[in-house]
């Protein structure tokens, strides 16, 4: 089983908030939202949030 560390988690956290508030915008629950003003922006905040998401896989657990 593959082994976490607790910076990995917390990145790949940010990247996952991140591409979630840029995918609520074109879906639908979030109407108007002054972080993401129009669609282009949840654009760039969807691949923002997949590229961190992708990052996290840089930082592994120091094996004993």
């Amino acid at each position: 089983m593959k082994i976490r560390s607790i910076l990995e988690k917390i990145i790949y956290f940010i990247g996952l908030v991140l591409f979630l508030n840029g995918l609520a915008r074109p879906v639908g629950p979030l109407e108007y939202n002054s972080f993401i003003p129009n669609n282009t922006v949840a654009l760039v905040y969807i691949f923002i949030g997949i590229a961190i998401m992708f990052s996290s896989l840089i930082f592994k657990h120091p094996k004993n």
